[in-house]
């Protein structure tokens, strides 16, 4: 499925509308080389439902990590309480803490370079701007980053919930295959790799 593993494989900007509320994208940027031809883009639709559906169970104000299981893939997730939030997808071996400092500084940059624009975007949109661009190629060698001491403390007074698959970030009720089945972001070949996956306990209990 995969040729190999990248350490940052995308980044997604949305619209929080509520723990449990559909959000809307609003930007992203994602480099998907380290995937087969033929697989790169189911992979994008598995990895684009991981995302939405770790942001929309992240509660403004806090921070979600889930080990899925999924190929070694991680998903990172910051909600900040005015209801703008970013996803990262990392393999397991990305360091935690510089991921959120990166979706942290995400934020920030968005937040600015859009104003309130954000807030009254009606549609979703999948354009990639040069500074997301940037920071995608910027994080793909996290030796080579540095550490920003002030941003490290506003995160880490930030409550962080961890999750070994997707399934127990869902609420009570919920379920991954119906999810799938309602998904925009799955085609129905990536659909049913997500139910397939679940029934024989493949790569993990979601993407």
């Amino acid at each position: 499925f995969c040729k190999g593993l990248m350490k940052l494989v995308c980044i997604v900007v949305y619209r929080h509308e509520g723990k449990g509320e559909k959000s809307l994208m609003i930007i992203q940027a994602n480099d998907m080389s380290s995937f087969g031809y033929f697989t790169r883009s189911k992979a994008r639709e598995l990895l684009m439902f991981g995302c939405r559906t770790t942001v929309e169970r992240t509660s403004r104000g806090q921070r979600v990590t889930v080990y899925s299981g999924y190929k070694d893939y991680v998903a990172h997730s910051l909600v900040r309480r005015d209801g703008l939030a970013a996803v990262a997808v990392t393999d397991k071996e990305y360091p935690e803490d510089l991921a959120f400092q990166m979706l942290y500084l995400v934020l920030r940059d968005t937040g600015k370079k859009l104003g309130d624009k954000w807030k009254k975007v009606q549609q979703e949109t999948k354009i990639t701007p040069p500074f997301l661009k940037e920071y995608l190629q910027k994080y793909q060698e996290p030796k080579k980053v540095d550490k920003v001491g002030k941003v490290l403390k506003e995160i880490d007074d930030l409550k962080l919930q961890l999750c070994d698959n997707l399934e127990a970030l869902l609420e009570r009720g919920e379920k991954l295959d119906d999810l799938a089945h309602a998904s925009e972001d799955l085609s129905e070949v990536a659909k049913e790799f997500v139910i397939t996956a679940k029934k024989h306990n493949q790569c993990c209990k979601s993407w």
